[in-house]
């Protein structure tokens, strides 16, 4: 690879040596007598150096390593040996005593299959085995809180128009999904009720809280919601987590929700540790961001001060592996059921599931998506537009409450 080319991020990528590359020595004058094959040599680029002698084999059958890749039905099975290992075990987390298998949350529920952030889709998800969802929120303009990532229709459904500046009654309760089945929005009570169905007992829910609301008024409308269900002090809250983007979110968290736990859901680790470390239980990244040697060393950093970490959207099985010999806290995906049929192999021989493949060398190099130059890009950008939506990041947040308050407290 050209030195002028940046190396791909992953974290399990082997780190190669710079080679630079120089002009080809010239040929050697040729002699009269052999010109002919003297010329058809200097064609095939070859030299006229003697070949030095090779010392005989001492091995009947052909090399080992190329004895495995002619047995190895496909490349995906593959699986590598020695130094590769060796090179693994220092930042495999499954190995080290205290592992414990990472959940997985359904991005938007069972979104490659159904209509995202719809009730179809999260159910869809926890029948799929999905240990959480991830889903959005927004308010209406008349106080209803909404399951919806963008802050306007038109991407997903047959409206168009701004959520906050529409009412639910009369408006939204009539919007339909482009994608079929065609869904309804979900309101936020609909997705507290299927959690709540004793099937899904255990089921989290991560609360993205998009920045084009405001904090003080939307986690007021998401304490009425929850502290209006008999028994939420021990039903509900405990599997309740915030994410949010911007620090203008912290202060209020902190004081209208002091029993539900904050995730700091980025693309950028510098921001991760300069505005949310001191005021985040945790940190959901963008894969390719976490693969990233700063992003490692955060995830050396979490793990050693009790803050958990989660990855998304992960929707292809070697990154789930990669994420589970992390020790991440969940895997969001696009597809639970493939994180459930990973799960069972990883369940029935860990070390067999867990062991590095070719694609787990190969795999960061051919996806553009794990070039830095990639995800600073989409990093800088959406930066931008967190900015230009809840302000600047340089805000003035006071020192808050690290302890997760019981909920009987905030009564």
């Amino acid at each position: 690879m050209p030195a002028s080319v940046p190396a791909p991020n992953s974290a399990s990528a082997l780190a190669q040596p710079q080679v630079g590359l120089s002009a080809p020595a010239p040929a050697p004058a040729l002699a009269p007598a052999s010109a002919k094959v003297e010329m058809k040599i200097a064609r095939l680029g070859g030299s006229t150096l003697p070949t030095p002698d090779l010392s005989p084999s001492l091995s009947a059958g052909p090399s080992p390593a190329f004895s495995t890749v002619l047995q190895s039905p496909a490349l995906s099975e593959f699986e590598l040996e020695n130094p590769f290992d060796r090179l693994a075990d220092g930042q495999d987390a499954s190995k080290e005593v205290g592992w414990t298998m990472p959940e997985c949350w359904g991005h938007r529920g069972a979104s490659a299959s159904f209509p995202e952030n719809t009730r179809m889709s999260f159910i869809e998800a926890c029948k799929a085995g999905a240990d959480g969802i991830e889903t959005d929120i927004h308010m209406t303009a008349d106080n209803v809180l909404v399951m919806f990532h963008d802050p306007d229709l038109s991407r997903t459904t047959d409206s168009n128009g701004r959520i906050d500046k529409l009412p639910w009654h009369g408006v939204l309760e009539h919007v339909r999904t482009k994608k079929a089945p065609h869904q309804p929005i979900p309101k936020f009570t609909e997705v507290i009720e299927i959690l709540l169905q004793l099937e899904n007992a255990n089921v989290k829910l991560n609360i993205d809280c998009k920045v084009e609301n405001d904090p003080v008024r939307l986690f007021g409308l998401i304490k009425d919601v929850v502290e209006g269900y008999e028994g939420w002090e021990s039903r509900l809250a405990p599997r309740l987590i915030l994410g949010i983007w911007h620090p203008k979110f912290i202060a209020a968290a902190t004081t209208i929700l002091p029993y539900l736990p904050r995730y700091a859901i980025s693309m950028s680790i510098p921001q991760c540790r300069k505005y949310f470390f001191d005021a985040c239980h945790g940190f959901s990244i963008m894969y390719e961001v976490l693969a990233s040697s700063e992003g490692q060393r955060l995830l050396r950093d979490c793990r050693k001060h009790k803050k958990e970490i989660c990855a998304w959207t992960v929707n292809i099985r070697e990154e789930m592996r990669e994420c589970t010999r992390w020790g991440v806290k969940s895997v969001i995906s696009d597809k639970p059921e493939l994180w459930r049929e990973l799960k069972r192999e990883i369940e029935a021989d860990r070390a067999r599931a867990l062991k590095p493949t070719i694609q787990t060398y190969v795999l960061p190099f051919i996806q553009k998506k794990n070039w830095w130059f990639e995800y600073q890009r989409l990093a800088r950008e959406e930066t931008e537009y967190l900015e230009k939506e809840g302000g600047t990041f340089d805000i003035d947040v006071p020192e808050v409450e690290m302890r997760i308050a019981r909920p009987a407290d905030s009564l």
